[in-house]
């Protein structure tokens, strides 16, 4: 028996509008119900079932292909199912009187054989007192001392072990009776649940077949995009998928879904205003430098927009959610697809893309000695690819994962397959000459970096070695690469200081890559530290 607290009107027709179409945003989503009826003329109260009870009332609206909606708004109740379980109850009593039976069993059992254990005390020690009494009456037996004192501390002995089996009796009974008792109640408890209607008041001015649409926007549901991109013959397959999440109290079964990156509570606040202070001073006599690290931000290898597997990230303060690239995006999967309540992901794929590959095979020693297995490729789907993680697959099988950025149609991204075991890059650095020189008096400092490549794989292999070397901004620091003592085949981004090598390692083979730098200081220049 179901009982509804507080009831629904009688006088209400109750209506069953399955959910026809969904759409998921980042943080909500709008759900949509419809049925179609035939109505005769006149007003008509009815009742829509099976609403989520989270929906936004202010978000409730209802349509009619035919006649007027007067009136619409939501109803909730708390729906009680009382089960007549009399049987199952009287058991679990019944047993639980079995629990106390025994417990007073038990409690007795433990109490006679602590009073018995007292008097075989009582007894030892009284017979540790005649002891000496009867050696100075010069009765003397020690044979029948033994054998008292054995058959006392051996009836003492199964006391002890009768009461401890009795307290651990106790301690059972009483945890099995504490597990009865709450499984008692669970069976005298009213299950319950909240229930929620919209009521629709109609007008028909003639008799209809009429198609009823109800909307709301109910919280608990999201979807957050994700990715498994492929390695295969060259070619790299990415398919963009969808992981779709609702906590409603609502099933959404064979619905039209839309995920949609559109952000409607996203507010904007104007930026804080601060004074700007100017003011003069005198120019020093010395030029104070600073060294610093720059991280580098590049837009890919290519110029066709969003490379590089993204924009870089901002600085400001940025919401968890989708990253759209600020025009918003409306993803349809194909088919109709079922979430149900509860709060486990639901996957679905969205698209598959197929493009060819570049790779290649990096290292940055100053950042560590492995040789990783870089993925270029044209994003060439009709839809961007957006911000999410992404399921590293190559040829044996899953190799890891990463993520990535928002990517444009037919921007270039980049991804990272892990590292090639068989490729490694030691590093060293020593200061090679560091003096000021007599005539000029500018400090210069040469460096010298090495590189020990080696490839233990049965396969030749070329390798991209990236090193570094400082950037100048002002003229009373240069900086130089030594050309003589310098590894051949070198490029250089003077922009920002990288020094390139596309190096051909044989298998089972080791080599040595050399950088040779300078650094000179002006005489006025004072570096701070």
């Amino acid at each position: 028996m179901i009982v509804h607290r507080p009831p629904l009107d009688p006088t209400r027709v109750e209506l069953d509008a399955p959910v026809r179409s969904v759409t998921v945003l980042e943080d909500r989503a709008l759900v949509q119900r419809a049925c179609t009826l035939d109505l005769p003329a006149g007003a008509h109260r009815l009742a829509v079932s099976g609403l989520a009870p989270v929906l936004q009332d202010v978000s409730l609206r209802a349509t009619s292909s035919r006649g007027a909606v007067a009136d619409v708004r939501a109803h909730r109740a708390l729906r009680v199912r009382a089960a007549d379980r009399p049987e199952a109850i009287a058991a679990v009593e019944a047993r639980l009187r079995e629990l106390e039976a025994d417990l007073r069993r038990a409690a007795d059992d433990g109490e006679r054989a602590a009073e018995r254990l007292a008097s075989v005390a009582r007894m030892l020690q009284l017979g540790a007192r005649e002891i000496p009494e009867d050696a100075v009456w010069g009765t003397i037996d020690p044979a029948l001392w033994s054998r008292t004192f054995d058959d006392l501390f051996s009836r003492g002995r199964e006391l002890v072990d009768a009461a401890l089996d009795a307290k651990f009796t106790q301690e059972d009974l009483v945890l099995e009776a504490s597990r009865t008792e709450e499984q008692r109640a669970a069976l005298a408890r009213e299950d319950h649940d909240v229930a929620c209607w919209a009521l629709v008041d109609l007008e028909l001015d003639a008799p209809a077949s009429v198609e009823l649409v109800v909307e709301y926007v109910v919280p608990n549901a999201l979807w957050r995009p994700m990715h498994r991109a492929e390695l295969r013959d060259g070619e790299l397959v990415l398919t963009s998928r969808a992981a779709i999440w609702q906590h409603t109290g609502e099933d959404w079964t064979e619905v039209e879904l839309s995920l949609s990156t559109a952000q409607g509570s996203l507010g904007t606040e104007p930026p804080q205003l601060a004074d700007d202070l100017l003011s003069a001073r005198r120019k020093p006599d010395n030029v104070e430098l600073q060294a610093r690290e720059v991280a580098v931000q590049s837009l890919g290898p290519s110029d066709k927009g969003g490379g590089g597997g993204g924009r870089p990230r901002s600085n400001a303060l940025d919401l968890p959610g989708v990253d759209d690239g600020g025009e918003v995006q409306d993803l349809r999967p194909d088919g109709r697809i079922t979430v149900q309540d509860g709060g486990r992901p639901v996957f679905v794929d969205l698209a598959t893309t197929r493009s060819p590959a570049e790779i290649e095979r990096v290292c940055m020693p100053e950042l560590g000695p492995e040789v990783h297995l870089a993925v270029r490729a044209d994003h060439t789907g009709t839809q961007p690819l957006l911000a999410g993680p992404v399921e590293l697959v190559r040829d044996h099988g899953p190799v890891g994962s990463t993520a990535v950025l928002y990517v444009a149609p037919s921007a270039r991204m980049e991804l990272g397959f892990g590292p090639e075991d068989t490729l490694r890059v030691q590093r060293s650095m020593r200061v090679r000459k560091d003096e000021r020189d007599p005539v000029d008096k500018w400090h210069r400092r040469d460096t010298e970096v090495s590189l020990f490549v080696s490839n233990l794989g049965g396969e030749d292999a070329t390798v991209t070695i990236t090193e570094r070397i400082p950037v100048s901004e002002v003229e009373h620091v240069r900086i130089a690469v030594d050309g003589e003592r310098t590894t051949p085949g070198y490029t250089l981004d003077t922009d920002n200081g990288f020094v390139r090598w596309t190096w051909p390692v044989a298998a089972h083979s080791t080599s040595t890559v050399l950088l040779d730098w300078q650094l000179a200081l002006a005489p006025e220049a004072v570096m701070k530290r």
